[in-house]
Parts: C-alpha cells; sequence; structure tokens
C-alpha cells in the first residue's frame, strides 16, 4: 500500500510538471504565433510523434491557443482545429518548451524566402534532400522527436513516416543532409541546386561623337 501511495505521489509530480500554468495559457492567446514549420495531420489529434503522413499545414500559418489541458492544447492552425499533446518528449523537454519550439512569434516564411529555389520547393512539398540545412529540414519536416532524437546537435535525426514506419535524416561534418536512411520517407533523393547566379549586365555601348 506504501509503495502504491509512493507510485502515486510521482504520478501527481510529473502531472504538475506537464500542466500549463493559467499565466503561461493567457500568454500564448495574447499573441500573435505561427506554425514554426510544416504540420501533418490524419485527425484532430496529433502529438510529438510529429508523423509525415496526413494533410500538411504549411509552415507560417496564424495559430491561436484556444484552451490547455494538462499536457494538450487546443488550437487552430491554418483554419483547423487540432488538440496536440506532448506525449513521447516530456522526459527531454517541458511541455511549454514543447510549445515554444511549435508555435513562434516570427513568420518562418521571412527565412524560407532566402533559400535557393530548389530549397522553397522542397520545404513545401514537405520534403528533405540532400544538401539542406538543419534549419531547412525543421521547417519542412518539424522538430525530430526528443524521445529519439534529444539533441538537434546530433548527426542523425529519426522521425517517424507514419504509426509504424521510421526513417533517418543523416547530416555530415558541414551539418548539411548526406544521407536519407529508410522507406517510405519524404524524398526524392535529389540533391538541391544553388539558384542560377543574374545574367551578367549588358556593358554599356559607347557613344559615338560625330
Amino acid at each position: 500500500m506504501k509503495r502504491f501511495a509512493i507510485v502515486l505521489g510521482i504520478v501527481a509530480v510529473a502531472g504538475c510538471k506537464a500542466a500549463l500554468p493559467p499565466q503561461v495559457l493567457q500568454s500564448y492567446q495574447n499573441r500573435t504565433l505561427y506554425t514554426c514549420c510544416n504540420i501533418h495531420h490524419e485527425t484532430e489529434d496529433i502529438n510529438d510523434a510529429n508523423s509525415w503522413v496526413g494533410t500538411m499545414i504549411p509552415l507560417g500559418s496564424p495559430a491561436q491557443v484556444q484552451s490547455a489541458a494538462r499536457n494538450t492544447v487546443t488550437l487552430v492552425a491554418g483554419g483547423t482545429t487540432l488538440r496536440l499533446q506532448h506525449r513521447y518528449g516530456a522526459g527531454e523537454e517541458s511541455f511549454q518548451q514543447y510549445l515554444d519550439k511549435l508555435l513562434v512569434p516570427d513568420d518562418p516564411k521571412l527565412k524560407l524566402a532566402r533559400f535557393p529555389r530548389s530549397v522553397q520547393d522542397a520545404i513545401k512539398d514537405g520534403r528533405v534532400e540532400k544538401g539542406m540545412t538543419r534549419e531547412q529540414v525543421v521547417l519542412s519536416l518539424g522538430y525530430p522527436p526528443t524521445h529519439r532524437t534529444p539533441t538537434l546537435s546530433a548527426p542523425t535525426w529519426t522521425y517517424w513516416y507514419n504509426t509504424w514506419v521510421t526513417y533517418q535524416v543523416v547530416f555530415d561534418d558541414a551539418g548539411v543532409v548526406s544521407n536519407v536512411i529508410g522507406q517510405p520517407a519524404p524524398t526524392r533523393n535529389e540533391p538541391i541546386k544553388p539558384d542560377a547566379p543574374p545574367p551578367a549586365a549588358a556593358a554599356p555601348k559607347k557613344k559615338h561623337h560625330k
């Protein structure tokens, strides 16, 4: 009986740590927020496993937090109502840390516009291709689940394609994608190409004076 009480106490403490205080919830509701990256969903319920399959809500979609429970928020992103649960990564990050990654105050489309066209196209399609940076992969695929990839400095990130299938994104020493391992995976295995340089301006014609 004593052991059971101790277990209950541990669960209660864990629940308190995962809770979102009312004042924190209000701070989300009073700000203009955007989705950090592309988000996929098959139903209204999604979680931090971050599966790729489903309908994609583009990065930079306006997001409004409506309510919160112990480890779940209800939000409207891109006109879609979602119930987002912090289910797997509680041992590596707090619920608030996870929300701060997913919902950002600055529109990430401003970053997107600075990338080469081939990178922009891959991100808009929700793909990962060789040559992409870590930042670009996050914008396209979202954050890798922290229970399998606890740090973004890891050379390999593990993602879920669906409920059962995982794939790995491998980075080289320069911090760009060198390989995508596993199938299916959201890739065409086409290395990104830099934008072509603008054509050189024609030299002005010299005027001949008579």
